[in-house]
């Protein structure tokens, strides 16, 4: 004991070298300009621990928080939802490409963006609240390039890059991170890590088309509306996307798959996942504990409504739940399902992450949104998977090929494929077992994930935006990344020595010629 209260000095002081130096008390600003919950979430819950460790926040957005937090106050871009909602039909998107998915996101990103930047609070924000500036930036990036004129105008502090779901050749390429499409599938392609020729073909494709699209399109367009709000003062739009600190992806290899990753791109995993449970209203837990063969619950997240899908589709969903021996718990828009079998309850909002935790819920369908996984992914629910649009084909895709659970196109739904998709998954126990796995590594990793977040913020908070974690690939044309001027160099180097070679060897033929012709001349001479 005596010995271990000698080195108690040197431990500590080896405890303080190890522990980062404390960061002040900073100003920090959210900019997340998405109309939809489940992508604003992960970022609350960031920065609402920020708050809690001090921190001032203030957050742009069009989700206000619902109850007060100390340290954090909210500019309410709720306006936002009608527009966008009126714009995009989530249900009918299910057959749609890549390509043509972001054609049809386009306008809608830069009609949110014009409208948020041209409103009220954020002119209000603007007049009162520059002069203050502030020691960080969060930035929802996806999309929202025109706020890097706001951003210049709070005095251009650090940027962190944060998406709701996992990176796209577009973030990759921003912060210069290596994106190797013969293994890494475009986020918002409904591949695996293990594509077929024809699939790493349309991976390419989709890769090269989407950084055209946000060269040739996207950045000149956010670029006008920059100008138009922010005057001639703001570097360009190309120049500020290169400059991120730190690019937070809030999907990870756990539900997504290995990759390459430079050391400012972190991977963060059910940060909006609550560890604990929240009481059920009564009725509502007496009906999921007196299921005596299971629940199924069923829930097409906040953007897709079931009650908007077509009529012969809801049809065919009812009757295939309707021969099931379990019940289900079915969040609908509307007061009144017509047709609804006894074994089915619906109501139009459910807690969703306390429904996943009972124990007597055995299924969840799903259309495949990160959150929704990431939460049956904590609580260890087997999926039946309906994607629609975004990464939900992805997040389909790694629940395939985890085994974890089975897909359902939309174009393919009705009663016997509906029916048949649910008893598969209910009647083989190696889906809840290979789940109860998954579960386990899933858990591990978001175990972890808000602490790992907070360190890295107030890591670039210390080194004043961390400049020495940028990739050099950022500095280099394409031309050069890809190595094309080496390889001109290297093949012209080729042609010189062959050239050079051929006109050695001509040389030495024409000094070799010579020696026979003497000797042919002379037989010329005796001829005549």
């Amino acid at each position: 004991m005596g010995a271990l209260i000698a080195r108690l000095p040197l431990l500590l002081l080896a405890l303080g070298l190890w522990l980062p130096a404390p960061t002040h008390a900073a100003r920090i600003l959210g900019i997340f300009p998405t109309p939809s919950i489940s992508h604003q979430l992960p970022y609350q819950a960031v920065l609402k621990a920020l708050a809690a460790r001090g921190h001032q926040i203030t957050v742009i957005s069009p989700d206000p928080l619902k109850e007060p937090v100390a340290n954090y106050s909210d500019v309410d871009l709720s306006f936002s939802y009608e527009d966008f909602r009126q714009s995009i039909t989530f249900a009918g998107m299910a057959d749609v490409n890549p390509i043509r998915m972001m054609k049809m996101m386009t306008p809608t990103i830069l009609s949110v963006t014009e409208k948020q930047l041209a409103s009220k609070p954020i002119q209000d924000f603007l007049k009162y609240n520059v002069s203050d500036g502030f020691d960080l930036i969060f930035l929802e990036w996806f999309g929202y390039e025109a706020y890097y004129g706001l951003i210049h105008a709070v005095g251009s502090p650090p940027i962190v890059g944060i998406v709701s779901l996992g990176g796209s050749a577009i973030q990759y390429n921003a912060i210069g991170n290596p994106n190797n499409p013969a293994i890494n599938p475009e986020v918002l392609a409904g591949y695996s890590d293990r594509m077929t020729f024809w699939q790493r073909l349309d991976n390419a494709y989709t890769n090269m088309w989407m950084t055209w699209h946000w060269e040739r399109v996207m950045f000149p367009e956010n670029e006008k509306m920059l100008r138009k709000y922010f005057g001639p003062t703001p570097p360009p739009v190309r120049d500020t996307a290169r400059n991120l600190s730190l690019l937070i992806l809030c999907n990870h290899w756990s539900t997504d798959y290995p990759r390459a990753l430079l050391p400012n791109v972190v991977q963060l995993t059910g940060l909006h996942v609550r560890e604990e449970t929240r009481p059920l209203p009564a009725d509502l837990q007496a009906w999921l504990d007196g299921a005596e063969q299971g629940v199924v619950y069923f829930s097409l997240g906040s953007n897709v409504m079931s009650k908007d899908l077509p009529p012969e589709k809801l049809q065919a969903i009812l009757r295939a739940l309707a021969r099931l021996p379990q019940r289900v718990l079915w969040k609908f828009e509307n007061d009144e399902l017509p047709g609804r079998p006894p074994n089915v309850r619906v109501a139009k909002w459910l807690p969703q992450q306390d429904i996943l935790a009972h124990p007597n819920v055995r299924l969840f369908i799903t259309q495949g949104g990160l959150q929704s996984f990431q939460e049956t992914a904590y609580h260890g629910v087997p999926v039946l998977v309906i994607p629609f649009m975004g990464d939900q084909k992805y997040n389909a895709a790694k629940m395939v090929s985890s085994g974890i659970g089975v897909q359902l196109e939309f174009k393919d739904l009705n009663e016997e494929t509906m029916f048949a998709s649910i008893t598969k998954v209910l009647n083989d126990p190696g889906y809840a077992e290979r789940m109860r796995r998954f579960s386990g590594v899933y858990r591990e990793h978001k175990a972890r994930s808000l602490e790992t977040a907070l360190w890295w913020v107030e890591y670039v908070l210390r080194h004043e935006g961390a400049p020495h974690l940028r990739a050099a690939s950022l500095r280099l044309a394409w031309y050069e990344l890809l190595l094309l001027d080496v390889a001109a160099a290297v093949a012209l180097a080729a042609l010189a020595a062959l050239l050079l070679a051929a006109f050695a060897l001509r040389r030495l033929w024409r000094a070799l010629r010579p020696s026979t012709a003497p000797a042919h001349h002379a037989r010329l001479r005796k001829d005549q």
